[in-house]
Parts: C-alpha cells; structure tokens; sequence
C-alpha cells in the first residue's frame, strides 16, 4: 500500500485515531541470523532475545523476509521508508546509476540517494521528533528538529577519527624507526569506509590478469573476491628502537624509553618500558614528554590502558582526541614490547553528530567510544583484542543511547548496530568443521558477538514502559561458505568482476600501462556489484556498443549463458534464477538504479549473503532477517502465521502509533501482532513463547 487510508501523506495526519503506543524504538542488528537465534535461545542462552521473545510477537522461524538484494543499505533504506529499492532507489552496497560510466559507483550508505521519504521525515509532518542513532541512509541529516548520530558507515564515527589504530613494536636490537602506513580501501570489503568520498571508479591493479578482475585501489579488493579481501587486516605499523631511559625528568631506574609517532606521523611522543620491584618489566607508560611527570596512560601485559587524553594540532588548531593501548607482548626482561593503539577519536569536531554539539555532549557525559580494532584477523590474540573492543563499544552505544532518550524529547528512535555482519563476514566460514581445525573456536566467537548483542537489547529493553513498543530486527543473516564449492567468480557487492562474464565473452580486457583495464569498445556486459549484469548500450552508457536493436537478444542470449553455465569444480548450475529488466519488477527492483539482468546464485555458491535470496539456508545458517515485536500495543507470547516483509515495519509502527505514513511506502500493516486490548499485552517478563522446534543452526555443520 502506499499510504495509509485514514491518514493521507502530506497533511500532518495520523493513519489512525487508535494509536496503542506513544513511541517506538527500532533496534536494528545487522546481519542477525533467526536460526542462529533459536538455537541459543532453545541452549538456554540469550537471555535477552528470550525475554523479547516471551513478552512478544514474532514468526515461526523469527524471520522475515528481506528486499534484494539482501545487503545492508538496500535493506535498511527498506526498514526506514516501508519501500522497495526500486522506490527508493539504493540498490545494493555500492550505487550506479543508469548513463554513468559502468564502472562509476555512489557509496550506498549516503541519504542523497533516497528517492522515498523516511518514517522520520513522515513524523516530523505530524510534529514528532526522531532520534536516529547509526542507521544507514540516515546521513546527511534530513529532518531540521531531529537528533542524528552518524549513520555513514556500519560503526559511530568510524569516519570521524583523527588518527588511524596502529601497532606498535620495539625491539632493542631495532636501530632505527620505522612506520608503515595502512593501506586504505575504500571499498567496503572490510565493512569500513575511510574519508568523504561518496563515488569511486574501479581500476584493475593486478599485474597479471588471473581472471579474477579488479583489485584494490579499485572496488574489488586483493584476492579472488571481495569476500576474501575481507580477512586483510589494515593497521599503521610502527617499528621503533627500545633503550636506555635518558634526559627524563622523573624516570624510574631501569627504565627502557621510545618514540611513538602520533597524528598521522605528524607528531611524537615518548614512552617508557617500566620494570616491577623484582625487576620484571610489566609496564608501558605514554608521555606527553620527558619532562612530564605523569604519563598520559599506562598498562601491563594482556591489559588495555584507561582513556589516553591528548591534543593532536590538525590545520593549526590544537584538537583533544581520546584512545586506548592494549598491551600483546611485553619481555619480562625488557628487550621488545608490542602494543596495539586504538582508531584517536576527535573529541571536538562533531563531524557525524546532528547538532554538532551532541558529539561532544556525549563524549562529555558518556566518555568517549573506543572503535572495534581491526588490525589482525583469524589469531586467538587479534580475535580477543576485536571481542573486547566491540564489546566496549556496544557498552558506550547502551550509555549514549540511553543518555539521549533520557535528556531529549523523542516519539521515535533508530537504531543499528553492525558486530553480528561484521562477525559472520570474518569468522563464519571458519565455523564448519571441513574448514577449519579450529572451528569450534570460531563458533565461541560467534555466539560471543551474539551474546554482546543481547546485552544491548535487553539493556534498552529495560525502557520499555506502557507506551512504548519495540521491534527487533536485522536486514539480513549470512550464510557459511560451502567446503564443497568456490565462490564463483560473478556478482561481487564491493564493485565489478570480470570472471564469469569474462569467460564467456561479454566483458573484454586490454592491457594498459602494464596493467590491465576493461576494453569498453569490445564489452557487451559487465557484472557490476553483488547481483547485476549490465549491457554495454549505445546511447544509453557513455561507452556502449550493444546496439539498442539487439537489447533483448542479447539480454535473453546472457541469461540463457547463465543458467548453462557450470561450475567447473562441481558441474553443478550455479544461477538460481535470472530476470531481465520488466520480470524484475516482481523482486522489487528496476528503475534507473537497477541493472539489465537481476540474478540470484544457488545456495552453495552464495557469498555470505549478497547474492542469495533471503529464505535461503546452508550448514545451518540462514539468510532470514529477524524479526520480533513486543511493547505497546503488540500482542505477547504469539507466533504469527503470516509471511513478514522488511517493508511492513514502517507501516505497522506507523499504524500503532498514529503517525503519519512515508508517502513512498509499499509494505502493509502487520495487523496479526497488534493487541486488540490492554489485556493482550504483557510487561517483557511474561511468559515464554512457543515458537517452534528449534532448527540445528550454528552447529559447525555437524549436522
């Protein structure tokens, strides 16, 4: 529908005149897994999600159904404005729009893209205030009287550091100092997004053509696939002299000192390797200087420092910034020490908060927000350091979070938060036992992030009160990849590969500089981004050669390609379906931001979970997103027998509550979880619902 029948868009109105609750919370946790869910829920674990689940309504496998692709923006932008992506326009993790160059891409994060009104630029018709707190598409900010807080990215402020983490290692055999920059990628391989760029250009960085396509700094990333860049890790890297303490003011006898460049290089301070009464050495201290009597923070082996207040210059003004060290070794005899420093938060700036001063607000009364690390990747040292880190930051979003709702007005809040996706992209193909010998491990991680993420809603879940309704939902899981099968080289949501087409003949390479680059005058298509194939049309794209005359044959010649084609390893088809432009439409996709050919992989080919459909399932995973209801309003303790959409959210929250419908909205009421009187409702400790036998999900595959 596209708006509701008793309350027209544009007039200020309400969808109706018997709203149950007076605001909603949206807590969002992308890239949570039903499946994953009900298993830990049925182990007697995630007490949280119990707790919603015995207080609230949901499906028989606590999912819905994701818009495709099943990707975070278009997902999300779906949850905000009750739209599918043809409506609203952003189409998959990067954007292209039809007469750009092919392979001139829009970052899927940014608002500027939505074609739909948002719930909170609905609600501000009516005079309701929002508070939007790291949900993607919401930034830049929309609506004048609303609370923003970030939302370019998958974590707060990942944008907004000043200086880059970094790994420090001394040794004192080291003779000179040594730092070597992180590498930056922009492709949103590893989830992260660095600077202001909003468009990119691929470009084939690899010497020799593998057949795998475009590398960094194009938008696919090192390896075969973006998938695989994922496990790159990026840190500074700092190898500096350890020696004799000389010129201090105040330093303890025996001590060991060295520099620390700061400030991208731009600055230095010193530290000190300090030894314990037996004359063990336990702890690194950070100074300002050598004259400074205090340090400005210290820890021991195995321990983080407390915040690490500084001032970094930056265009000539003096900014204070936060971070936190984390000792990895420390030689008790004091020859060599390693030490990861977190993402330098700039304390001052405000650049992603809306006002600008609720950044500095919350830094005052919360503290301010250590970034997950990602410095190193698949060790047991690197994947705990990542654990406490995120951990910490889920911490500070529940402080800041509940600061915000306490301190200003709001009928609804938004929120995200990315551990769960970020997690399943890192360690879930490591999870199965034919992958790994340390499978069991990686499970334990990823039940940790979930056991983080229920801390979260059930810390927020604490402000439910009579008037208040909450949903719990993700835009979509993940799935492992099959041992059995390779990611085939198709579809690839970081940019544009070459593989497939490539081997069949539609997309062509030159070579250019040493290098190569794709040869426009001979491509007929690409596969650009996760589920898309493009034709090459003249007229139409400004380097195209397939004749508008032949549009449809050759649209109908490349799927027909599709569904022949095999995997060479297995001989299985690896297309599970593939539609052109008009069919499509059925999917929720077309229009201007949309390719020739829509796609979708079969199962065992999926890559986590952008080239899959969304009730797809493998080894226990799923692809479903997540969906519970509960609070004012909303029925408890019942399991609804209807499909649920992403697209339904926004109308039902509008429905309970009155508020005026985004005019752009094509999802329905839930009407099956609403309470038809107070007494349907209960508090969140209620009892427990019945959902089902659970499924074997997150087993490893061991079943």
């Amino acid at each position: 529908m596209a708006n509701g029948k008793d309350g027209a868009p544009g007039n200020g109105g309400s969808s109706n005149n018997n709203s149950k609750a007076k605001k909603v919370m949206l807590l969002g946790l992308d890239g949570a897994d039903p499946a994953v869910i009900r298993k830990y829920v049925a182990e007697g674990k995630l007490p949280g999600f119990k707790r919603a689940l015995d207080a609230g309504v949901t499906t028989s496998d606590l999912g819905m159904q994701s818009v495709l692709p099943a990707i975070t923006p278009p997902n999300w932008a779906s949850i905000a404005t009750g739209a599918y992506p043809a409506t609203h326009g952003i189409t998959c993790f990067w954007n292209h729009t039809l007469g750009n160059e092919l392979d001139v891409l829009d970052y899927g994060f940014d608002s500027g893209l939505l074609k739909a009104e948002t719930i909170w630029q609905a609600y501000a018709r009516a005079g309701k205030k929002s508070i939007i707190f790291n949900y993607p598409t919401s930034w830049p900010p929309q609506v004048e009287d609303a609370i923003y807080v970030d939302g370019t990215s998958i974590y707060t402020n990942l944008r907004g550091y000043i200086d880059y983490e970094k790994v420090y290692e001394g040794r004192t055999e080291y003779a000179e100092l040594i730092e070597i920059p992180h590498v930056v990628d922009n492709t949103g391989a590893n989830c992260r997004f660095e600077g202001e760029e909003t468009s990119q250009k691929a470009e084939i960085s690899k010497d020799t053509y593998e057949g795998y396509g475009y590398t960094q700094p194009g938008l696919v990333t090192t390896t075969q696939d973006g998938e695989l860049s994922a496990d790159v890790p990026t840190a500074d890297q700092i190898f500096t002299p350890l020696g004799p303490a000389e010129g201090w003011t105040s330093a303890p006898a025996g001590a060991r000192e060295f520099i620390l460049p700061v400030n991208n290089g731009q600055a230095r301070r010193v530290g000190l390797l300090v030894a314990d009464e037996q004359g063990q050495y336990s702890r690194i201290q950070i100074y300002a200087s050598k004259t400074a009597a205090v340090p400005l923070g210290e820890a021991g082996p195995g321990e983080w420092s407390g915040w690490i207040y500084d001032h970094y210059t930056i265009d000539g003004a003096a900014i204070p910034v936060a971070y936190k060290i984390r000792v990895l070794e420390l030689d008790p005899a004091g020859n060599s020490f390693k030490f990861y420093s977190s993402y330098v938060l700039d304390l001052k700036t405000g650049k992603y908060f809306y006002p600008q001063n609720i950044g500095e607000e919350l830094y005052s009364k919360v503290g301010p927000m250590l970034q997950p690390s990602n410095y190193s990747r698949l060790n047991p040292q690197a994947d705990q350091v990542l654990l406490e880190s995120i951990e910490e930051m889920y911490s500070w979003h529940v402080d800041a979070i509940n600061h915000l709702l306490d301190n200003n007005e709001w009928d609804l809040f938004y929120t995200h938060m990315h551990g769960i996706d970020m997690f399943n992209h890192f360690y879930l193909d490591h999870t199965l036992p034919a992958a790994s010998a340390e499978y069991e491990r990686y499970q334990e991680i990823i039940y940790k992030i979930y056991e983080i993420s229920d801390r979260f809603i059930s810390a927020l879940l604490d402000r439910l009160d009579g008037g208040t309704a909450a949903f719990i939902v993700s835009d979509h899981a993940g799935v492992a990849k099959n041992p059995e099968t390779d990611h085939p080289l198709i579809g690839d949501m970081w940019g544009i590969n070459v593989g497939i087409l490539g081997d069949l003949g539609y997309t062509q390479l030159k070579e250019s500089g040493g290098s190569y680059e794709i040869d426009w005058s001979r491509t007929t298509a690409v596969a650009q981004r996760a589920t898309f194939i493009y034709l090459n049309v003249k007229g139409r794209d400004p380097q195209g050669i397939v004749d508008p005359a032949d549009y449809d044959s050759t649209v109908a010649k490349i799927i027909d390609d599709l569904y022949s084609y095999r995997d060479p390893k297995t001989g299985r088809r690896v297309i599970s379906f593939a539609l052109n432009r008009n069919d499509m439409e059925v999917v929720g996709l077309g229009g201007e931001n949309s390719g020739d050919i829509f796609y979708i992989l079969e199962p065992d080919f999926t890559r986590c979970h952008g080239n899959g459909l969304s009730n797809h399932t493998l080894l226990g995973y799923s692809m479903r997103a997540l969906f519970i209801a509960l609070g004012a309003g909303v029925k408890s303790g019942e399991v609804i027998d209807r499909k649920v959409k992403v697209v339904d959210i926004v109308p039902t929250i509008c429905h309970l509550t009155g508020s005026p419908v985004p005019e752009n909205a094509e999802g329905g009421i839930i009407y099956q979880i609403l309470a038809d009187s107070a007494e349907e409702e209960i508090p969140v400790t209620g009892q427990p619902a019945e959902t089902g036998e659970p499924v074997t999900a997150g087993t490893g595959g061991g079943a």
